[in-house]
């Protein structure tokens, strides 16, 4: 009778700390893109978990996003990532080619953006310099880039 007890509280206990953990390792990124030029075309951002593909190749991101631009800013919300390292990469497709334009240099003409408000001297910046631990809910500000 007493065994069963026992066994009764464990398995409760099991629950209950499979119930923690889970809540625990599902966290919500709020990203707050500001300085949006206009409402033309769509804010794609994309989010990664690792340097592989960052941050050109959208397929190798965990999760992405395609929102309606407006001018100003917007706010992306990310559900259920688990604990740990990310970078944001973002850019304003004004004319809805889906790709950033740049013009004959190579400099963009539209909109971009990375966690951290990353940025380099040539180029773009690495996942390191773009990259933040997200340990729990937490809401990152990034301001679009314009030349």
């Amino acid at each position: 009778m007493i065994q069963n007890i026992q066994a009764c509280i464990l398995k409760i206990c099991m629950l209950i700390l499979c119930f923690v953990c889970n809540n625990v390792s599902a966290q919500t990124l709020n990203i707050q893109v500001n300085k949006i030029k206009n409402n033309r075309g769509n804010i794609l951002l994309s989010i990664y978990n690792g340097e592989k593909g960052f941050p050109y190749q959208s397929t190798s991101s965990i999760k992405t996003f395609s929102v309606k631009s407006v001018q100003g800013s917007i706010e992306v919300t990310a559900k259920d990532l688990p604990i740990g390292q990310y970078a944001v990469a973002l850019f304003h497709d004004a004319d809805g080619n889906g790709k950033l334009s740049t013009n004959i240099l190579g400099m963009p003409k539209e909109g971009y953006a990375f966690s951290n408000n990353a940025s380099s001297f040539l180029g773009v910046p690495g996942f390191k310099d773009a990259s933040f631990y997200l340990r729990r809910d937490t809401t990152i500000k990034i301001d679009m880039k314009h030349f």
